[in-house]
């Protein structure tokens, strides 16, 4: 009867040991609506962290600071962010860490991130964008308000945020705001250029955009992986299989054919970009029009970028505490 007692127990200890590893493995990442993300949303939309018994809950947020605050009060473990929340968030409880940046290569001819204008409403060139006083939309305190800075001042007009920015919290509100020509002008990554300049109208004319800056001369800061310290700590297994899977998926994307990531991948594309709406309504033409980027496998963050990064938010007081790179990085769970 003992060995009986004794083995029933065992059973009993491997299942709560079982449930309990399964509940350990689970990771609650948001990603914004930006192109670095999809090889993440494609991974866990192909079954690529199950296979690898990890278990990823992709939660998409487009505001900025409701993803923050989940990350911060730990209804999140991790994120995909820019450079700029990223330090932001670090800064309110310094329970975060970058563990990788994800970056991301346009394809010829197109382009990563673009201040964009409406023909006939907007400006029709930088020249006309600095000549008036027309508004730019731009989401507030982030890497795209960074390389607006970098804009205005390169052509002479390093104070122009101080009158002419309109700022958002949500990458989806401004795209749709822009789109509805609330905005004259609006600094947006890809798809949503894509989108709107594909957007037939009602009177069958296309929208009619115009690209001011694609910000090539500039060096764009990659986006970042942040953890919550204390997942890190708890699951660093884990958060090297996440790091692992990522890096296959980069991989494997890269080799996928575009109309798979197109029309295979359409829901994990309207999950991320544009929430809520109907499949069926998306226009071929829009379809046509995306350029899928070369993805980049995930790696350090630079150390100069995160310097220039820094050195512009001090200059706007957007920091009231001092934070170094050794602290706000840990690179040594890449694969």
């Amino acid at each position: 009867m003992s060995h009986l007692r004794r083995a029933a127990l065992l059973c009993v200890l491997l299942v709560v040991g079982a449930v309990s590893a399964a509940a350990a493995t689970t990771l609650r990442i948001s990603l914004p609506p930006v192109m670095e993300a999809l090889p993440i949303a494609f991974a866990e939309a192909w079954g690529m962290f199950d296979a690898a018994g990890l278990s990823v809950d992709v939660v998409g947020i487009t505001d900025n600071q409701e993803r923050s605050t989940a990350l911060v009060t730990g209804n999140l473990d991790a994120v995909m962010s820019d450079v700029t929340s990223a330090v932001l968030d670090y800064c309110t409880t310094r329970s975060v860490v970058a563990v990788a940046s994800a970056a991301s290569t346009p394809q010829s001819g197109s382009f990563r991130l673009a201040l964009l204008s409406h023909a006939g409403f907007g400006p029709a060139d930088v020249d006309g964008l600095l000549a008036n006083q027309q508004l730019v939309g731009v989401t507030y305190r982030t890497d795209e308000e960074y390389l607006l800075d970098q804009f205005f001042a390169a052509h002479g007009a390093p104070r122009a945020w101080m009158t002419r920015y309109t700022y958002f919290g949500d990458m989806l509100q401004l795209a749709v705001w822009f789109g509805a020509k609330t905005i004259p002008a609006a600094i947006l990554p890809e798809p949503y250029y894509s989108y709107i300049s594909t957007l037939v109208l009602a009177n069958g004319i296309p929208m009619q955009l115009i690209v001011l800056s694609d910000f090539s001369e500039f060096v764009s800061p990659p986006r970042v992986i942040l953890f919550r310290e204390d997942f890190l700590t708890k699951h660093r297994s884990e958060v090297a299989t996440f790091l692992r899977v990522y890096d296959e998926a980069v991989t494997r994307l890269n080799a996928t054919p575009r109309d798979e990531i197109i029309n295979v991948g359409l829901d994990v594309v309207l999950g991320l970009f544009f929430q809520g709406a109907d499949k069926t309504l998306i226009q071929q033409q829009t379809l046509d029009a995306m350029s899928i980027p070369e993805f980049e496998r995930p790696a350090p963050l630079s150390d100069e970028v995160f310097d220039s990064v820094m050195d512009w938010m001090a200059h706007k007081g957007y920091l009231n505490v001092d934070v170094t790179f050794q602290e706000f990085t840990r690179f040594d769970l890449l694969p």
